[in-house]
């Protein structure tokens, strides 16, 4: 029971992660918000990990998997109806990432992940009501597209990388990168409760989120903790009500259960690939 503990952890943490942002980002803009969870998180990871890793290659997995992710993360939350919503269509990346590894390394999809994808994608729509006005949603969904292709790119040039350094790389680096964009979203005001919300983000999210992924990958294995890690989405509506009061609509729970449905799917079939 107690190698289930740190994934329990990360499901927790990063499920009450989404109205914690959507708080934080009534006080500043999606920018700043990630500069500081980043630079909060990466220092950490830096302490935690004894150093980091850095290259090109590192720098352009920073990019993918942090900088320009996590900009479609806030703007998702922030633009979202519910961020429950945004988390749920986030985590649509199992999905995008089969789809790449068909075409791109040559993985056969199979029924079974074949439907969960259908599913999957299906439940991401219905989910979204009219995508055309539901920008959130929108912006989410192309924020499981992007963490796919950024687990895709990982998988081809990183894999063999120690994950803590690696990570606080991704962290660290992103930060300059993301600071010339705080003039086009200059937006923060003041609150005390603002500031400690973001720093939660940082030191929960960012960090104790990221420790407690890879010893659960250590102990549980990546297939089990990926499953596992489902829980976030379903989690995150049941903290998104506790803390901010938003109660999902008819569609939103259903919608997000068929994703829910189709991204399990598609990770039991990877044990058959």
């Amino acid at each position: 029971m107690r190698q289930y503990l740190p994934i329990l952890g990360v499901v927790l943490v990063w499920s009450s992660a989404y109205p914690l942002i959507k708080i934080a980002l009534m006080y500043m803009s999606p920018i700043i918000l990630a500069i500081i969870r980043l630079t909060i998180g990466g220092l950490i990871l830096l302490i935690y990990g004894k150093g980091l890793i850095y290259g090109i290659k590192e720098f352009i997995g920073a990019l993918l998997n942090v900088a320009i992710f996590m900009i479609f993360l806030n703007l998702g939350v922030l633009l979202s109806t519910n961020p429950a919503l945004s988390a749920t269509l986030i985590y649509t990346q199992p999905v995008f990432v089969a789809i790449f590894n068909y075409f791109l390394f040559k993985e056969r999809i199979g029924k079974l992940r074949f439907l969960g994808i259908i599913i999957a994608i299906s439940g991401a729509i219905y989910a979204s009501g009219n995508i055309s006005i539901n920008i959130g949603a929108l912006i989410s969904l192309l924020g499981g597209f992007l963490w796919a292709i950024g687990t895709v790119y990982y998988r081809k040039y990183l894999l063999d990388k120690d994950v803590i350094k690696l990570n606080s790389f991704f962290a660290l680096v992103s930060v300059p990168v993301l600071l010339p964009l705080v003039p086009y979203q200059n937006y923060f005001r003041f609150s005390l409760l603002g500031i400690f919300t973001a720093i939660i983000i940082g030191l929960t999210a960012q960090a104790m989120g990221f420790i407690l992924w890879f010893t659960s990958v250590k102990t549980l294995g990546a297939f089990k903790s990926s499953s596992l890690s489902l829980l976030v989405p379903a989690l995150s509506y049941f903290f998104s009500y506790l803390i901010l009061g938003d109660i999902p609509t008819i569609t939103e729970i259903l919608g997000s259960s068929l994703v829910l449905i189709g991204v399990i799917l598609t990770n039991l079939a990877s044990i058959k690939h």
